[in-house]
C-alpha cells in the first residue's frame, strides 16, 4: 500500500508526532516576521509572469500524451528553457547538438518510456497521495537524467508542475535555498516510500508544513503556484 504523506494524516496516524522532538512540528522555523499575511496577500498578487505560465499550463492540458515528436520537443523545450533548467544541459554532448539532440534523442526516448502510463497513475489519484507523487517525480527524473547525462530534479519537478498544477512544488536553487531558510531539516528517515528522490521528497514534505502555516495566517491553502510566488517574493532583498 502507498504510504500517504499528508501532513495532517500523518499527524492524526501518529506516523510523526507532532510532540516527538523530530516530529513535523521541529521541522517548523519560528516564522519569520517578514512572513505575514500582508505581505503573502502582495506576492500572491503579483501577475508579470501569469500570461507567461498560462501559456504553458494550456499547451501541457491540451497536449498530455507523449506519441507525437512534436510535441514532446515542445513540451520540454518551452518548460526548460523559461524555467532555466534546459535539457540540452547534458555532461556529454557526442554527435547530437541542438536541434538533432531534440529530434534524436529527447523525443525518441521519452516517446517509447511509460510516461504516459505515469501520468495516469496520478491522474487516477489523488493530490494527497504524496507517495505517488514522489514516486513519479523519480521516475521523469530518472527519464531525464539518462537522456541528459546529468541530474534533471529540477526540471523534472517543473514538468511535473505544469501536467499537474495542484499536486507538484517547483524545485530549483532558489526554492530551496527560501524553503531552508523558512524551515528546518528533516533529520530523520522518511516513511517507507516505493521510489522517490529524497531531496525532493524532504523539499516537498517542508513545502507542504510551511503551507500549513501559511493557511493560519491567510485561511486556506495555497497552490504551488501561489506557494512559489510567496518564496520568489521572499527571496529578493
Amino acid at each position: 500500500m502507498r504510504v500517504k504523506l499528508k501532513i495532517y494524516w500523518q499527524k492524526r496516524q501518529g506516523q510523526l508526532g507532532g510532540t516527538h522532538e523530530n516530529g513535523l512540528d521541529s521541522i517548523l522555523s519560528k516564522m519569520p516576521s517578514k512572513l505575514t499575511s500582508e505581505f503573502i496577500g502582495r506576492a500572491l498578487l503579483e501577475k508579470a509572469w501569469d500570461v507567461g505560465n498560462q501559456v504553458l499550463y494550456d499547451m501541457c492540458a491540451a497536449n498530455r500524451e507523449h506519441i507525437r515528436d512534436d510535441v514532446i520537443i515542445a513540451k520540454v523545450w518551452l518548460i526548460g528553457l523559461t524555467y532555466a533548467a534546459a535539457i540540452e544541459r547534458r555532461r556529454d554532448k557526442g554527435d547530437a547538438v541542438g536541434d538533432a539532440f531534440y529530434e534524436t534523442k529527447v523525443a525518441p526516448q521519452i516517446r517509447n518510456s511509460d510516461i504516459d502510463k505515469w501520468f495516469e497513475a496520478v491522474d487516477s489519484g489523488t493530490k494527497e497521495d504524496m507517495a505517488l507523487n514522489l514516486e513519479t517525480h523519480k521516475r521523469v527524473m530518472d527519464l531525464f537524467t539518462r537522456i541528459s547525462g546529468l541530474e534533471k530534479r529540477s526540471l523534472a519537478s517543473k514538468y511535473l508542475h505544469f501536467h499537474f498544477p495542484s499536486r507538484f512544488y517547483i524545485y530549483d536553487s532558489r526554492a530551496s535555498t527560501v524553503i531552508s531558510k523558512l524551515t528546518k531539516s528533516i533529520g530523520r528517515r522518511l516513511p517507507s516510500l516505493r521510489e522517490h528522490d529524497d531531496v525532493y521528497a524532504r523539499f516537498s514534505l517542508r513545502c507542504l508544513n510551511l503551507n500549513e502555516r501559511i493557511d493560519s495566517l491567510v485561511g486556506r491553502h495555497l497552490s504551488p503556484r501561489e506557494f512559489d510566488k510567496v518564496l520568489l517574493a521572499y527571496s529578493r532583498p
